[in-house]
């Protein structure tokens, strides 16, 4: 168990007037739900299918729901990214899931040359390992993809992973593969500067680990499932 929610609620997908914004009929009434994942998202937010929600009620929201996760197929998929941090600490703090040579102390959202990244691991007082964490909820036909849309972000930070590994500095992308898949590409008919970015960075010496976590509906939480394979770069 990566990740364990508390109650979920069932509820029916109507539709999304805006990226953060989602109607979902739940107990005959229609609710607002905040949509925390900028991407498309269509093969899991359509009319008619199950939603999972949580109850988050705030005076600081305007919103009183969470979308956590949609049905596909047999099993459901964690689309809620203020997860995938806890996701990540979860998995770089087991000596068992890192996919690094231990667990280190480290320091989350770290600013350098022109990004915040995720986390900077510290094996020693001079050795950093710089990780960007990533969230793929996209797959087809047993092949996670990613972007869903164009990231100018993603691109720069795969950018400034490249500049530290030019410095002497390990870099590595923790891809968190959401949605069943036996491998991982990055998505060129979607974006393809980052997708010549992705494998640039590869060739330059940033570890890429695409780790796939799966929510288990009858725990209510994500399931650590391994790492998958990346495909080999198409021509350019």
């Amino acid at each position: 168990m990566v990740y364990q929610f508390e109650e979920l609620i069932e509820g029916i997908f109507i539709e999304r007037p805006n990226r953060y914004i989602a109607k979902v009929a739940i107990n005959n009434a229609i609710v607002t739900v905040h949509v925390h994942d900028p991407g498309r998202l269509q093969e899991l937010l359509y009319e008619g299918n199950t939603c999972l929600i949580k109850y988050a009620a705030s005076e600081k929201r305007k919103t009183d729901w969470d979308m956590i996760a949609a049905k596909k197929n047999d099993g459901y998929v964690l689309i809620h990214s203020g997860y995938h941090r806890y996701i990540a600490e979860a998995i770089l703090s087991s000596s068992k899931w890192t996919p690094f040579d231990a667990v280190y102390t480290y320091r989350a959202e770290v600013k350098t040359f022109d990004s915040r990244l995720d986390f900077c691991l510290m094996p020693s007082e001079n050795e950093r390992i710089w990780v960007e964490v990533k969230g793929c909820s996209l797959s087809e036909d047993g092949t996670a993809k990613f972007p869903d849309a164009p990231t100018v972000r993603g691109r720069r930070h795969l950018e400034t992973l490249m500049k530290l590994k030019a410095s002497g500095d390990r870099a590595a992308v923790l891809l968190l593969i959401l949605s069943e898949a036996e491998r991982f590409v990055p998505k060129r008919d979607t974006d393809p500067d980052f997708y010549k970015t992705f494998y640039e960075a590869i060739a330059q010496g940033v570890e890429v680990y695409p780790v796939k976590v799966t929510f288990d509906r009858q725990v209510n939480g994500l399931v650590y499932g391994g790492m998958i394979e990346i495909m080999a770069c198409e021509a350019i």
